[in-house]
């Protein structure tokens, strides 16, 4: 066969399957008003409605569990008190804003009582917050955690680590010894 009498042969094959669809989809539709009207009491075929009423059969739990000795969960997404601050935007960590909740959230609050603007998250991929060495009392403690504050283009930033999870909190206006009041607000 010539590759013009193969399309032409696929090209048929194409023609008589639409054309089947076709006329089984309006068969169907057809015969909706023929269908029996009668009322079925029990939809559901027999074996499985008999094993949705027998009684199931439960296994005693024997010894601890596995969960009982879990630590909760921690919470990513720390907030201030509504009499404090009131949130202005809250912004994935993966840049995302709107209905598809993610695990973090960049939260930027504006504090009541002078207007200026804080922003709180829990930053992915940075190195937990750790003491130095032969510092015995640290400047800055938040919620009873060690805290380190910086300067990082123009933002006062502290960071703290507390159950694993790495927190910051940071301002361009306020001072490193406010944002640790501040921060020891946080819920």
């Amino acid at each position: 066969m010539s590759s013009e009498e193969i399309r032409a042969t696929r090209r048929s094959l194409e023609v008589l399957l639409t054309l089947a669809a076709t006329a089984l989809g309006v068969a169907f539709v057809a015969s909706v008003p023929y269908w029996s009207k009668d009322r079925i009491d029990n939809p559901i075929p027999a074996f499985v409605s008999q094993s949705l009423s027998a009684p199931a059969e439960k296994v005693a739990l024997r010894g601890p569990s596995i969960l009982a000795s879990a630590r909760p969960a921690p919470d990513l997404n720390l907030s201030l008190p509504d009499d404090i601050a009131t949130i202005v935007r809250r912004t994935g960590i993966n840049g995302e804003t709107g209905l598809i909740p993610t695990a973090a959230s960049i939260t930027t609050f504006r504090l009541r009582a002078t207007g200026d603007l804080v922003g709180v998250a829990a930053p992915t991929g940075v190195d937990p917050v750790q003491p130095l060495r032969g510092d015995p009392d640290p400047a800055f403690r938040v919620r009873g955690y060690y805290a380190m504050a910086s300067t990082d283009h123009g933002s006062t930033v502290i960071r703290w680590t507390e159950r694993g999870v790495t927190y910051e909190i940071s301002s361009r206006t306020l001072d490193a010894g406010s944002l640790a009041d501040l921060a020891n607000k946080l819920r």
